[in-house]
């Protein structure tokens, strides 16, 4: 195998510890370029989505130029063997088998002791409507926060960039090591990082550390410019903790995360001109408005609300697609849904609080109005940030699916899938019978770990 060059290191100046933490590495030096940038020009043409001009934002240690660029990372978990890191999938396992979420016994190959660390890094925010105008011209820099956990071990390691499912508060990410409060990071972590791979991980905006709310749900631009530049600050970690790696790398997405990791896969692939290996999703969602449409006819899934309410709330963020929460939702929710997403609360009283069902949430004549009409500004945009059409993936994705997935309709992975294969793509769904949405995900992790194995 051979060893992948650090061409994404960017130039640094000084190592200090953290005043709270000696675990703790800040890393400073001077960025690529200061202030504002220029503004686009009203005569010329309209600026593409997504190509808007990046800002610094005042208060932000991120500068223009400085995507990519490491400002901090800390120790928050070790795991001297690959027996620790067993106990901590195993906990991790009991807890929510015990909470009734766990069906399955889950198999992972777990050969390595594991050390992971929280890297805060800069990236970049969608362009959001101005206050006075509405338009949408500029993209601030931003902070935000994910995981890299590295096994131990002496040999080279291929990099599995890991996308994380639906979260609706800051802690429940990947850079929280608390299985706890943080679903997605432990397991994954460990099943990933304790096989041997290194484990990169965005906790996306507006969660983590990244002071953004809400998160921009869905919004494919903003997945993966967290995911990208993450990749980007992890080499410069790697470089300094002196761990090596090889040239694979692997994609891996849950649920929205799988939405998140095809968004990934096509700007690495199609914009950085960066290879990717192969990826792997789990009930993963691709077209964004045949998703929500799909949770606006199921009546018997109370999470759907969630998500249908959440989307709705963080389009309006990032595209203003709406007057007020009273045109959109129905009178018991409209004045309490954007506080739901303040981040600040769990996916269970997100789910207690709203209908139990997505229609319900909604008010009647908006819920006619956006499954009735294709052209509606909100399907508009869903379509824009769908990730199923458009490009050809150049490597192999696998979708681990079950029919029993109650969340993600198994007949919308086949829609999306066929749609990706059109061009000449290597798309393929594995089926795992009886199965739900989460269970689905914990079993395909070790199954996607034996595949990278293969394709390395």
């Amino acid at each position: 195998m051979k060893l992948a060059p650090l061409s994404w290191l960017v130039r640094v100046g000084t190592l200090s510890l953290c005043l709270m933490s000696a675990a703790c590495i800040i890393i400073t030096g001077e960025g690529e370029g200061e202030g504002e940038g220029p503004l686009p020009d009203p005569e010329e043409e309209p600026v593409v989505e997504g190509r808007e001009p990046e800002v610094a934002d005042p208060g932000s240690p991120c500068q223009v130029g400085d995507r990519g660029v490491v400002l901090a990372y800390e120790k928050v978990a070790e795991y001297a063997t690959a027996v620790e890191t067993q106990a901590q999938l195993d906990a991790f396992l009991g807890l929510y088998t015990d909470l009734g979420y766990v069906s399955h016994p889950v198999e992972a190959e777990v050969q390595y002791g594991v050390d992971s660390y929280r890297v805060s890094y800069c990236t970049v925010d969608a362009a959001l409507p101005d206050p006075g105008t509405g338009e949408r011209t500029r993209r601030k820099l931003a902070v935000a926060t994910g995981m890299l956990s590295v096994p131990r071990r002496s040999e080279a390691s291929a990099v599995v960039l890991y996308h994380h499912g639906t979260s609706v508060s800051y802690d429940d990410a990947p850079s929280n090591p608390s299985i706890e409060v943080s679903f997605d990071g432990p397991p994954s972590s460990t099943i990933f990082a304790g096989s041997g791979f290194i484990y990169v991980a965005p906790d996306y905006l507006g969660l983590g550390s990244s002071p953004l709310t809400p998160h921009r749900y869905f919004h494919a631009g903003s997945e993966a410019d967290s995911a990208t530049d993450l990749l980007k600050a992890a080499q410069e970690v790697l470089g300094d903790l002196e761990v090596a790696r090889t040239e694979d790398l692997f994609l891996f997405g849950f649920s929205q995360g799988g939405h998140a990791a095809l968004a990934t896969q096509r700007r690495l692939e199609e914009e950085l001109g960066v290879t990717v290996t192969a990826t792997a999703t789990s009930g993963g969602v691709f077209d964004v408005e045949r998703f929500f449409l799909s949770c606006l006819a199921n009546e018997e899934v109370a999470t759907l609300a969630l998500y249908a309410s959440y989307v709705l709330v963080a389009y309006d963020t990032v595209y203003g697609v709406y007057g007020s929460t009273a045109e959109v939702f129905a009178p018991a929710y409209a004045g309490i849904v954007e506080g739901l997403f303040d981040m600040e609360h769990t996916f269970d009283e997100v789910v207690a609080a709203l209908a139990p069902s997505a229609r319900e949430t909604l008010a009647p004549g908006f819920y006619a109005a956006v499954s009735g009409d294709a052209e509606h500004p909100v399907r508009v945009r869903m379509r824009e940030n769908g990730v199923d059409e458009g490009w050809v993936p150049g490597a192999p994705v696998r979708n681990y699916h079950s029919p029993e997935d109650e969340e993600v309709a198994y007949g919308d992975a086949e829609a999306s899938v066929a749609a990706l294969n059109e061009g000449g793509g290597a798309v393929t769904i594995e089926t795992l019978d009886g199965l739900d949405h989460i269970n689905t995900w914990l079993q395909a992790m070790p199954r996607a770990v034996g595949w990278f194995r293969g394709l390395e």
